[in-house]
């Protein structure tokens, strides 16, 4: 029996093999993702309006939901996945999807993530690159595209910090096996993306550095220490300072980056609860 994928990680979808399953407008899609992030655990009605609606409160209240939830439902019984599919209870106190044999893309992205993790840690620093690889394979951009709401917004914000994370690492691991012109190209279209991201803007310098641009390197850290100034109204922190004044005695590396990729993974699951 093909089993049902959730894609979240781009827009909102679900698919059985080659087919995709309409999961319905915005908002009902928007009910499904509080649904899926909470997979296996019970959502109560007024965690579904505060996350799709937010103060906009609809008039009937809870009674909104149910007919997304009926519609959803026969989504899934449509899609002939068999008793072990994914499937909607409607309970006492609120409602749970049960995954059951379903994937999703962001359980793959996480699983990827800790297979790089434990490569790293056994030392196969280009394993450990290729399996972060791996991982970004599964993003097809903005994550929960088009999704409105205090929930979704709150899910992609983390889900974007998670990507950036993973993406930092991969280009440290990199560094540090010796491929700085393989790196520079990403890390200068990455700090375009995050401007204002610090540890973008000392790995720019360090791959910069390393491939005998000092001269680019030390204009990557005026010109954001000029952003920062003009947009933020603030100094550079101590770790660039001390990445810039390393350079200028011929020395700079590249400083660990706290935890790496597994670590801020394991607290963006963490704050996918409700």
């Amino acid at each position: 029996m093909t089993r049902v994928r959730f894609l979240a990680l781009g827009p909102l979808h679900a698919e059985v093999g080659r087919t995709l399953l309409d999961l319905g407008p915005v908002r009902q899609q928007a009910v499904f993702a509080i649904l899926l992030f909470n997979a296996d655990r019970v959502v109560t009605p007024a965690t579904i309006l505060q996350g799709v609606w937010g103060e906009q409160t609809p008039p009937t209240g809870a009674k909104v939901i149910p007919p997304y939830i009926y519609r959803l439902r026969r989504t899934l019984q449509a899609a002939g996945v068999g008793h072990d599919g994914p499937a909607i209870d409607s309970l006492r106190i609120g409602y749970r999807l049960r995954l059951g044999s379903a994937g999703t893309d962001v359980a793959d992205f996480d699983e990827a993530v800790d297979r790089a993790a434990a490569a790293e840690r056994a030392g196969d620093l280009a394993g450990a690159a290729e399996l972060l690889a791996e991982a970004e394979r599964n993003w097809a951009g903005e994550p929960l595209a088009g999704l409105t709401g205090p929930y979704a917004q709150s899910r992609r914000q983390h889900l974007l910090e998670r990507r950036v994370v993973c993406l930092e690492h991969r280009l440290e691991l990199h560094l540090r096996l010796g491929d700085s012109r393989r790196a520079i190209p990403a890390l200068v279209a990455l700090q375009a993306e995050y401007p204002l991201r610090e540890r973008l803007t000392i790995m720019l310098m360090a791959a910069l550095y390393q491939a005998g641009r000092q001269g680019e390197a030390m204009d990557v850290f005026s010109a954001f220490r000029t952003r920062l100034a003009t947009e933020l109204g603030v100094e550079p922190t101590p770790a660039l300072v001390a990445a810039y004044t390393s350079m200028l005695h011929g020395a700079l590396g590249l400083p660990p980056m706290p935890g790496g990729p597994a670590e801020g993974n394991a607290r963006a699951r963490a704050a996918t609860t409700t």
